[in-house]
């Protein structure tokens, strides 16, 4: 006698987080937060800002994971408008920004280890250039 069918809403076990984490991601909306007005945002701070809301995991970040965003974005601004010959307030911010990502799994390893998986992003024929910038972020707001 097998015994009675398990419940349909119970988690089994042998079903990995990682597998979870896949489907939570699958099935997210992304729901980006007011960023203000992005012209005043020299062109590496608006590339970074469009990389990280198109990306699979901005589809399950949730509001503070967007304040971190904003949190990196005003550190990315900041190290852009610094004077190259600053070395050492340069090497600090970046250290910063870099713990900062590695929280937010914008890379490979931090997702890895968060059993994150992702689809691989298609490649574009052409990069937009700076004239193209602000209708991409435009339209990703």
């Amino acid at each position: 006698m097998p015994g009675p069918l398990p419940k349909a809403e119970r988690r089994r076990r042998n079903v990995s987080l990682a597998d979870e984490a896949e489907l939570a991601i699958e099935s997210a909306a992304v729901t980006t937060p007011d960023f203000g007005d992005l012209s005043r945002l020299k062109h590496k701070s608006r590339e970074w800002l469009v990389s990280v809301v198109t990306s699979a995991q901005a589809e399950v970040y949730q509001p503070s994971d967007w304040q971190r965003v904003r949190d990196v974005l005003q550190l990315r601004e900041a190290l852009n408008s610094l004077d190259a010959g600053d070395h050492s307030t340069r090497l600090k911010y970046a250290s910063e920004i870099r713990q900062l990502e590695g929280t937010l799994l914008m890379t490979h390893k931090e997702r890895v280890s968060a059993g994150v998986k992702v689809q691989a992003a298609k490649v574009e024929a052409a990069k937009p250039g700076p004239a193209d910038d602000s209708a991409i972020v435009a339209g990703v707001f």
